[in-house]
């Protein structure tokens, strides 16, 4: 019995892109915690510790999930009935296994209370003039990411990364075989 894999590029990529969305989401959250601390002069840091948790448990599901689809694309139709209900029982089981450890990893880290409060901050121009250079270097690299993924533009940087795991022999390392 042999499992195609569908590439490594293919997880690659995934890994690529769930990699840039996560340091967007930190990068809104670094903003949130800075804004507040400028509004209010207070600044609750849980989002800093929940936000990675978060992309982690949301990539692993995301990779799951790919992964599961594309090996059930080819064969799912030639399975028999229980075959099916079975496989289907199996992957609602594990996609709800997955969303519990999110849900119980963000309560878990939620309940931290890091908090920070410097008065003088309220209002003060250099943090001010800060937060609206950080805010559209933000909105610069938020737009440019969604334009090249849109538009199917490959940086340098993920050239970079697609070399790190090609395989270095001509041979086909995209299949498996079970004994």
């Amino acid at each position: 019995m042999s499992v195609n894999t569908g590439g490594i590029q293919d997880y690659v990529r995934y890994v690529y892109i769930m990699s840039l969305v996560s340091a967007l989401a930190m990068a809104i959250a670094v903003d949130y915690v800075l804004t507040e601390l400028w509004i209010y002069g207070t600044a609750d840091l849980t989002i800093l510790v929940i936000t990675p948790v978060f992309m982690f448990m949301l990539s692993m599901l995301v990779i799951s999930s790919i992964t599961m689809i594309k090996q059930l694309r080819g064969n799912f139709g030639r399975m028999s009935s229980k075959a099916k209900a079975l496989m289907i029982t199996y992957i609602t089981f594990f996609m709800i296994a997955l969303m519990y450890f999110t849900y119980i990893s963000i309560i878990h880290y939620a309940g931290l209370g890091l908090t920070i409060s410097d008065p003088q901050l309220v209002g003060d121009h250099y943090l001010g003039f800060g937060l609206a250079l950080y805010d559209a270097g933000l909105l610069t690299m938020s737009w440019q990411l969604i334009e090249d993924l849109l538009n199917n533009k490959l940086s340098s940087l993920y050239k970079f990364f697609i070399m790190m795991f090609k395989p270095n022999s001509d041979d086909d390392d995209d299949v498996i075989v079970i004994k």
